[in-house]
């Protein structure tokens, strides 16, 4: 019924068209949850810095166009699974948790943010107190924790005789930002400074106007930068492939403070 083969680069393009969909669907109410209303043609908006990201950086201009086929989807993953967290849909939340798991491991940023951004910690109280008010989302966090680590030991064994490194060392980012200033070409990105124009400069918007994001997305900016302190130690952070969730947290939280004249009250503050 089709007119040419269906090969990797094929079922490739119908992955992502299918989780991109997916991910804009969830922009909105992933918002609303945070206590924000937008239009709803601006959950486009995330489409910036995923266009300059894996597009324009990464293959059209420059780069060398690395892309795997659990890029996009990781993203879908990480959205959904952080608004069914929040809403404690549990019946379908560990079903997508655990797909999240299989596609790649950063999907132990749900659990994470899930934490973060549900966790109750309350001015002048005890350890003892927060222990005993959070005690149903730590009990869900440890029972992920424990999904995740067995996952990866299964995964790792299973396919401990393929090819390759068990663990890839990262390459110097201290080398490649040296070549920023020296515009010396790099194996990542054939002009390192476009490196500069990561997520399309929209991260700076959500720290220009901090003081328009309420506590919850702040918290999820803080979630941000965990995730960024992590990818130093664990990946190549000249690929612009590698910034997966980054990409949600500050397009959603661009979003959230362009529009803080319309400020719903969260549940979570």
């Amino acid at each position: 019924m089709v007119p040419y083969p269906i090969n990797y680069e094929v079922l490739l393009q119908l992955i992502n068209v299918f989780f991109l969909t997916g991910l804009t669907l969830l922009v909105h109410p992933l918002i609303r949850l945070i206590g924000y209303e937008i239009n709803k043609y601006s959950v486009f908006f995330i489409m910036l810095p995923l266009s300059w990201n894996y597009i324009i950086i990464n293959g059209y201009i420059d780069g060398a166009g690395l892309y795997y086929p659990y890029d996009i989807p990781s993203l879908t993953f990480f959205a959904a699974g952080i608004i069914l967290f929040l809403k404690n849909r549990w019946l379908f939340f560990y079903p997508v948790f655990i797909l999240g798991c299989l596609n790649r491991e950063s999907a132990c940023f749900i659990a994470l943010g899930g934490f973060l951004l549900t966790v109750n910690i309350e001015r002048n109280t005890t350890f003892s107190n927060i222990i005993k008010s959070n005690r149903k989302i730590i009990h869900h966090v440890f029972i992920q924790a424990i999904i995740w680590l067995t996952l990866r030991i299964i995964l790792s064994y299973t396919f401990r005789n393929n090819p390759g490194e068990f663990f890839e060392k990262p390459h110097s980012m201290i080398e490649f930002i040296s070549r920023i200033w020296t515009g010396d070409p790099h194996w990542a990105m054939h002009d390192p400074r476009l490196f500069l124009t990561l997520f399309a400069g929209i991260w700076i918007i959500p720290l220009i106007l901090w003081k328009k994001l309420n506590g919850f997305a702040k918290r999820f900016m803080i979630l941000g930068l965990i995730y960024l302190v992590v990818l130093i130690f664990r990946s190549n952070m000249m690929e612009t492939r590698v910034f997966n969730e980054l990409n949600v947290i500050i397009s959603v939280c661009a979003l959230c403070a362009l529009n803080s004249r319309h400020v719903l009250k969260s549940n979570y503050e």
